[in-house]
């Protein structure tokens, strides 16, 4: 094909395309409308703060604060008792007395052989000060070493006589049993005549009874809640501890806190805590159960049902709306009032509580809030 034929051939193929073109229309541009956003409407309550006392129970155990069990020093036989089951004592009272004669006659032995040493001792002390007076022109050496040794034998005879004398006093002593503390004596199962000796078993039991001291156990977390709360250590100091007794009544004594253990208890991820409280009535029995009750007033707190709150390994959580956004909000609990947790966040004016599941909210969705009466939260 010449140059020429290329030319015409090209130039008929355009005419032919142009001529097809004419029978087709243009295409029309049309403009698409965006597609709307979903929108939500979501429920809220206010976040009201309130004045509230709230309060947590244990399980307590009455212990004595001072408990003794007599036991004699010496051995013997009993020669009188001088109080009964379930009597009231005071420090320093004679409760058992055994017989004496024996340790009577030791003292008295005693007490001769430090009056005989006495003398022997005045005797060569003044001997011994005679010789010294006189000089060594009167007195030999040999003379004046032998009267300083009686003297100092003496001296040593008369210290060992008062240490028997005091032993015996001692022993004497504690054929009287006299009680240590204030109580109330236990069950007595001994009379006048048995024999007893310092590896007896106790004679009877002591136990104080006014005041009485209460144990309970609070877990790892809320002592350090309390610590926070407390940095001197004197926990529920701000705190009301009462009891519920057994009829289900409320003690009229309130407690006050004494101290904590000083380990944690590995089984059960706890710590001992003791509070005194007065038992002049004796209602509260040592060895028995009781409820405790730690009570506190709580101001400008809010009170949420635990229905809207995300419990996980990372604490508690809230959702609250602001602006037309739902926020995840750490929840601060410092307290449980029913079905409620006890909160003291600092919720701003403009938040409200989420009360409906918002997990599954696409992120472009536009939300509105429906204000729910707090009556019904």
């Amino acid at each position: 094909m010449t140059y020429q034929k290329k030319i015409i051939f090209l130039a008929t193929v355009v005419i032919i395309l142009t001529a097809v073109s004419c029978f087709y229309p243009k295409p029309i541009k049309v403009s698409v409308a965006a597609k709307p956003k979903d929108s939500l409407t979501v429920n809220v309550i206010p976040l009201v703060t309130e004045n509230i006392d709230i309060m947590n129970e244990f399980i307590g155990y009455i212990i004595p604060i001072q408990s003794v069990e007599l036991r004699p020093n010496v051995s013997g036989y009993i020669d009188n008792i001088y109080v009964s089951g379930g009597q009231e004592v005071k420090v320093g009272q004679p409760l058992v007395k055994i017989d004496q004669k024996e340790y009577k006659a030791q003292l008295d032995a005693a007490t001769a052989a430090v009056i005989q040493s006495q003398a022997d001792f005045d005797n060569a002390k003044h001997y011994y000060e005679r010789m010294k007076k006189a000089g060594k022109k009167a007195v030999s050496a040999a003379a004046l070493d032998e009267a300083k040794a009686k003297f100092l034998s003496s001296e040593a005879t008369l210290k060992q006589a008062i240490a028997e004398k005091n032993k015996a006093q001692t022993l004497f002593d504690y054929t009287l049993l006299k009680s240590p503390i204030n109580g109330i004596v236990g069950h007595i199962d001994i009379t006048k005549g048995n024999y007893v000796s310092p590896s007896s078993e106790a004679l009877f039991s002591i136990i104080q009874t006014n005041p009485v001291q209460v144990e309970f156990a609070i877990s790892d977390k809320e002592y350090l809640a309390q610590l926070k709360k407390h940095p001197d250590g004197m926990l529920f100091n701000s705190e009301k501890i009462q009891i519920r007794l057994a009829d289900n009544s409320i003690y009229e004594h309130s407690g006050i806190f004494k101290f904590n253990d000083n380990t944690l208890n590995r089984e059960t991820n706890s710590i001992s805590v003791y509070a005194d409280f007065e038992n002049g009535e004796k209602k509260l029995m040592p060895n028995s159960y009781v409820d405790i009750l730690i009570s506190k007033n709580l101001k400008n707190v809010f009170l949420i049902r635990q229905n809207y709150i995300t419990l996980n390994n990372d604490g508690a959580f809230v959702s609250v709306m602001k602006n037309g956004k739902i926020l995840r909000i750490p929840l601060h609990i410092v307290g449980y009032y029913g079905d409620y947790f006890v909160a003291d966040n600092a919720f701003e004016k403009n938040e409200f509580l989420v009360i409906d599941k918002t997990e599954n909210i696409p992120p472009e969705t536009i939300l509105t809030m429906k204000i729910t009466n707090p009556e019904d939260k």
